[in-house]
C-alpha cells in the first residue's frame, strides 16, 4: 500500500506566516489558485482520498479529487486534525519556536507524545480500512512531521523541519511496517 500525504493549500493566516492550529479557515483566493496549480501537475493514481476535518484540508482534497479523476466521497479522519497550538494561535510562527522545541511549556499546547499517539491511531485506521489501496491524505504540517517521525525518519523536528504546501510525501505500508519512501516538490 502506498500512502501519499500532502499539506493543505494556503489560508490567509498561512500567507501572513501566523499559527492557525485548529482555527477552521477556508483557503484564501491564492490558496485555491495554488491548489489548482499543484494538482494539475500531479500524476498519481489513488483509490481513496482522506482529509483532516478542517475546511482547508477538505477544500484542498476536493481540488485534488477533481484533477485525479476521483469521484468517491472524501473520507474525513478526525485523528489527522492539526496540532492544538492553544494560546499560540494567531501569533507569528517564529514566536512559537521555544514552545515547539520544548524550551518552555504552555498548558494548552498539545504535547509531542499526545500528537504522535493520535497520528498513530490515524495510521491504524488507514491500515485497517485502506491497506490494499493507494491513498492520498491531505492534512497539516505537524501531522506530516509526525508521520515522518513514526516512519523512523531521523532528524525530524516539529520546530525546524519545513514542509511546504507543495511537498508530496510518499510512504509505504508493508507487513505492518510504515516506511518513508520519498519527498518531492510538485513543480508549478
Amino acid at each position: 500500500m502506498i500512502l501519499y500525504a500532502i499539506r493543505h493549500s494556503l489560508t490567509s493566516l498561512n500567507e501572513e506566516k501566523k499559527i492557525q492550529g485548529r482555527i477552521d479557515l477556508p483557503l484564501s483566493e491564492y490558496g485555491i489558485s495554488h491548489a489548482h496549480e499543484i494538482f494539475s501537475n500531479l500524476t498519481i493514481q489513488v483509490d481513496h482520498i482522506l482529509a483532516s476535518p478542517l475546511i482547508r484540508a477538505h477544500q484542498t482534497a476536493m481540488i485534488a479529487a477533481s484533477y485525479l479523476n476521483y469521484t468517491k466521497p472524501i473520507t474525513i479522519i478526525q485523528e489527522f486534525v492539526e496540532r492544538d497550538f492553544g494560546s499560540l494561535d494567531l501569533l507569528p510562527v517564529s514566536e512559537s519556536k521555544p514552545v515547539v522545541r520544548g524550551e518552555t511549556t504552555l498548558e494548552d499546547y498539545e504535547s509531542d507524545d499526545f500528537l504522535l499517539n493520535r497520528i498513530q491511531q490515524g495510521l491504524k485506521i488507514i491500515l485497517n480500512h485502506y491497506h490494499k489501496s493507494n491513498t492520498l491524505l491531505v492534512c497539516h504540517a505537524h501531522v506530516l512531521k509526525a508521520l515522518l517521525i513514526l516512519s523512523g525518519e531521523k532528524n525530524i523536528s516539529f520546530a525546524d523541519t519545513i514542509i511546504m504546501h507543495d511537498d508530496l510525501l510518499q510512504f509505504e505500508i508493508q507487513n505492518q511496517n510504515f516506511i518513508f519512501k520519498s519527498k518531492y516538490q510538485i513543480k508549478k
